[in-house]
């Protein structure tokens, strides 16, 4: 399914291991509505900063950013999950 392109696309590719990196591919649009998520985070610590796009499926989703002090708040890390011993 093909959107205009004035719609905000967005793909984020997590990491998959440590120290990789994460890539952001997106349209302008995409990432102006990002953008705009990280500023409201920003200026509102207390609730999430939230960018609505579309992935490269034209598949409709939520990006939401959250501002945290600690790294424990950051955990867990994804990737970091299925490796751990069991």
């Amino acid at each position: 399914m093909d959107l205009p392109k004035e719609y905000p696309f967005i793909h984020i590719y997590a990491q998959r291991k440590p120290r990789q990196p994460v890539i952001i591919k997106a349209n302008t649009e995409g990432l102006c509505v990002l953008l705009n998520a990280i500023v409201n985070a920003l200026a509102y610590p207390q609730s999430n900063g939230i960018a609505e796009v579309f992935d490269g499926d034209a598949e409709y989703y939520q990006v939401l950013v959250q501002q945290t002090s600690t790294h424990e708040k950051l955990a867990p890390i994804p990737y970091q999950e299925e490796h751990e011993p069991k």
